[in-house]
């Protein structure tokens, strides 16, 4: 039996499964088995992965969402660990090789994760070397009470669970299809266990277009804030609204820039989601009535009030 096992969910992933599975394969650390998870794709996924022959193991279903078909892919699995990759992420070689050892030597950590870095479609790193993602606020083994505090933003691809953990959680909730899996089972994964980081940047996080994605997660965004209500009550307010913050600082800054490129429909697409989020600030009401008297096509100048990304 394979010490870990590698589950990577692709939908529509030909371009891009290569890749994933070449960092896989380039692992210094080599007891494992790889789950791919064909989930419902119509492009040349399934001939992309046939000729990787008995390297893998792959199951195949309709499109079910991300939760699912990882959830799937542990199901059909047999490792102590459990390590996620998405089909368009890339892990360093030492991503393993890091990770398992801080596992074996504490029976009380649940989850070891890593950093990562940004990089675009090309593969090319965006900002600095030094723009690391995936330790929040410099908290290392964060408290439940930190994690109910403010959104922990570590994705699937950074880190490596217990099995144990994971089934004791239930797996990921399978209502989220496309978004906020990852911050709801790491507030359940810490009810079993601490966390520990590993301080390297061992993944390379492909960025994608905000538009329209960024809007299209919002009502898995609404379920991750109901979710949480539910199962932690009034001491998750932290999180709630560090949560609802940064969904404004995103559909703020997209609205932004899709006003730049003269696209004000969709903008005000963005902004009323803003609205959704701050009903009562004046200056969310300006920047929505904004849109209705730009030109269709007309590229406006960066507003004074931009914020950051």
């Amino acid at each position: 039996m394979a010490k870990v096992s590698v589950i990577i969910p692709v939908y529509n992933g030909a371009a891009t499964i290569g890749r994933a599975l070449a960092s896989v394969f380039a692992q210094t650390f080599t007891d494992y088995e790889v789950m791919v998870i064909n989930d419902g794709s119509t492009d040349d996924t399934a001939a992309v992965l046939s000729r990787y022959g008995d390297r893998i193991r792959v199951i195949t279903q309709p499109n079910r969402g991300l939760s699912a078909a990882r959830n799937a892919g542990v199901r059909a699995s047999h490792g102590e660990y459990l390590a996620f990759l998405d089909d368009d992420d890339q892990w360093m070689p030492e991503k393993l090789a890091r990770c398992v050892p801080v596992l074996d030597a504490d029976p009380g950590c649940a989850l070891a994760y890593t950093l990562a870095v940004k990089v675009d479609a090309q593969g090319e790193l965006m900002g600095s070397q030094s723009q690391t993602e995936g330790q929040p606020d410099g908290v290392e083994s964060p408290t439940m009470q930190e994690m109910l505090t403010r959104p922990w933003n570590v994705v699937p691809s950074q880190f490596v669970v217990r099995r144990d953990v994971f089934e004791r959680c239930g797996g990921f909730h399978e209502r989220f299809v496309t978004s906020c899996e990852a911050l709801y089972f790491l507030l359940t994964a810490r009810e079993y266990g601490g966390f520990r980081c590993v301080p390297e940047p061992l993944l390379r996080k492909e960025t994608r277009p905000l538009y329209p994605k960024a809007l299209e997660r919002e009502p898995e965004c609404d379920l991750f804030v109901e979710l949480v209500r539910d199962r932690y009550g009034a001491s998750a307010d932290g999180l709630i609204d560090g949560f609802r913050r940064s969904r404004v600082k995103v559909l703020r800054h997209l609205g932004h820039i899709l006003i730049d490129e003269g696209r004000p429909e969709d903008a005000r697409r963005c902004l009323a989601r803003v609205l959704h989020y701050e009903p009562a600030s004046p200056k969310a009401y300006y920047r929505y009535l904004k849109t209705f008297i730009l030109p269709r096509g007309a590229r406006a100048s960066a507003s004074t009030d931009r914020p950051g990304v």
